[in-house]
């Protein structure tokens, strides 16, 4: 595992020249609410997870993990917010550095869908401030490579980390969320909630304890599977040459 943290000068040099490791990938996820059940720190955890097994599979560099995103929606229920301008420089900032250290492609795992927002112009934000062309910034929703739809704390999130750390569930704590099941919840008030929730105190507003979906429906098992198909289809996406 090629975790920079651990590393010193000579032995990163060395990856660098005499291996052409040129990839790195950055753990993103947040510190906020998870229900009764999950920690605070659960976006961090599970993006942590993947990303560690996607380093050491495509023999990147790992970055230490960054534990604080845009939680605001949360508000107010606990949450540890960064403004959406700032994370965007702090994280562009880190890149820059890494590019300087022919870093050539960064890879940022997501946790957190309210990062969202600022992730997706990192790219163009990088390009434009620093007049960097000929290098890459990748960020990808770990969530977006299951056959499954949004979760917070309910059964996919709860799962992973049943799977990852069942020590920090607490499985009697468990409580159903907000779930689309009855006739009142037509598409259009799905899309309304999708577009406000990220407000904030948004989520708060439409799921009233915190929670997305249904724990009660997690596993171990369910967890296991999940997590080998995420981590599958990034290294195959990773791997393709349209990413090199």
């Amino acid at each position: 595992m090629l975790e920079v943290k651990n590393l010193n000068q000579q032995t990163f040099s060395n990856l660098v020249i005499n291996s052409d490791i040129d990839t790195a990938v950055i753990p993103l996820g947040s510190l906020e609410q998870h229900g009764s059940h999950l920690p605070f720190s659960t976006d961090t955890i599970i993006a942590e997870y993947v990303s560690k097994i996607i380093a050491q599979k495509t023999n990147a560099f790992l970055l230490p993990s960054l534990y604080y995103g845009v939680s605001f929606e949360h508000e107010p229920f606990f949450n540890v917010s960064v403004n959406y301008n700032i994370l965007l420089n702090f994280i562009s900032d880190i890149c820059i550095s890494l590019f300087k250290q022919s870093i050539n492609r960064i890879y940022v795992i997501n946790g957190h869908h309210g990062n969202i927002g600022l992730l997706q112009y990192m790219g163009q934000h990088i390009s434009t401030k620093y007049s960097i062309k000929d290098k890459f910034f990748y960020f990808i929703n770990y969530w977006q490579m299951l056959d499954k739809s949004f979760d917070h704390a309910g059964e996919v999130e709860t799962s992973l980390m049943l799977f990852i750390c069942p020590e920090l569930v607490r499985m009697d704590s468990f409580k159903k969320g907000l779930e689309f099941t009855d006739e009142k919840n037509t598409h259009i008030n799905r899309n309304g909630i999708n577009m406000s929730i990220n407000n904030p105190g948004g989520f708060i507003k439409f799921t009233k304890n915190g929670i997305w979906g249904n724990p009660f429906n997690s596993s171990f098992e369910n967890g296991q599977k999940m997590l080998s198909g995420i981590t599958e289809k990034i290294i195959s996406l990773i791997a393709d040459d349209y990413y090199k």
